[in-house]
């Protein structure tokens, strides 16, 4: 009776384990691993992502922000996860394509550890001033940042595209702007709006309303045309002449690379089904971001390229984050 039983035990262990094996995907919650800063572009775009897959597929998808590091911390996060669909990231390109060529000590390896899901929107980086701070033209910020002094800038952060780009500046026109980095576009925006920092560039997400009420002035954006959300305000190239300086910002999912590919489809389906949705879309313009949705195959296409076009640049002028 006694061996008896003890096969009964194991055939229903053994029935239970297929029986959730088979449940499909997602069975329980699922976690989004923000990045960067609440307040800021990535997490906006998490937070909304979150509540339409939640609608969609029956489970409750929780936002976790792991700012720091130019997005590497939450990066990493989700790099050591169980691979198992569970865990993914809502991130940047700071983490995957600008931080791996800056900084050799990286505890993850982004093209190797990280499989792209969806590209999910672009956003213009903007260069603002505080209206107290008496700068109302990108010459006049460059003029200013001449002065031995120097001039500190805030960014969301080290290795972000909007910090080599101001380094490039330095080098290019003899600035010094010296660099302030913060763990997101929200504190960042936060204490410029504050006046704590003069200048900022960051993505245009957290800035929009204080650029619509008054708070602070759009000198220009880090591209290579104008935004459409932002048609005032001119390029680098037509307020100053410099060309070749851009600030490329857009946000996007990845998840560990071991993820069964199955479960990668899955989430690459169901996250382009929820930026699809036109109120997404909606509030996301809203804020500042041009949702584009690209697929996975495009997105690994773009980290590709512009981890190359990084890596050359930041050789050519000898850059390392500060």
């Amino acid at each position: 009776m006694n061996i008896l039983c003890k096969l009964l035990v194991v055939l229903l262990v053994a029935c239970f384990a297929d029986a959730a094996a088979a449940q499909p995907f997602p069975s329980k919650s699922v976690r989004i691993i923000a990045s960067f800063a609440a307040g800021g572009g990535v997490d906006l775009m998490a937070r909304l992502v979150a509540q339409e897959l939640q609608k969609q597929l029956g489970q409750p998808f929780i936002v976790e922000n792991r700012p720091g590091a130019s997005g590497s911390i939450g990066a990493d996060a989700v790099a050591k996860s169980a691979p198992d669909g569970y865990t993914f990231l809502a991130g940047g390109n700071p983490e995957l394509t600008f931080m791996p060529v800056v900084n050799d000590k990286l505890p993850y390896d982004a093209q190797r550890d990280l499989a792209p899901l969806v590209l999910a929107a672009n956003a213009p980086s903007v260069v603002v001033a505080h209206t107290g701070s008496g700068i109302t033209s990108m010459a006049q910020l460059l003029e200013r940042a001449r002065d031995p002094q120097g001039l500190p800038y805030g960014t969301p952060g080290r290795g972000t595209p909007m910090h080599l780009a101001f380094e490039l500046l330095n080098v290019e026109s003899g600035t010094r702007f010296t660099h302030v980095p913060y763990k997101g576009g929200g504190p960042a925006t936060s204490d410029v709006v504050a006046g704590q920092i003069k200048i900022a560039v960051i993505n245009a997400p957290p800035l929009m309303p204080h650029i619509r009420s008054g708070r602070l002035l759009a000198l220009a954006v880090m591209q290579g045309e104008r935004s459409a959300l932002l048609a005032d305000v001119p390029t680098l190239k037509e307020a100053t002449g410099i060309e070749g300086i851009l600030a490329p910002a857009w946000f996007g999912f990845t998840a560990p690379v071991k993820v069964p590919a199955e479960i990668r489809a899955r989430l690459e389906q169901e996250i382009r089904r929820a930026l699809a949705e036109p109120d997404v879309k909606a509030k996301l313009a809203g804020a500042g971001l041009d949702v584009v949705a690209l697929p996975a195959a495009r997105m690994a296409e773009v980290i590709r390229s512009e981890t190359i076009y990084n890596a050359a640049a930041i050789k050519r002028l000898g850059f390392r984050p500060d």
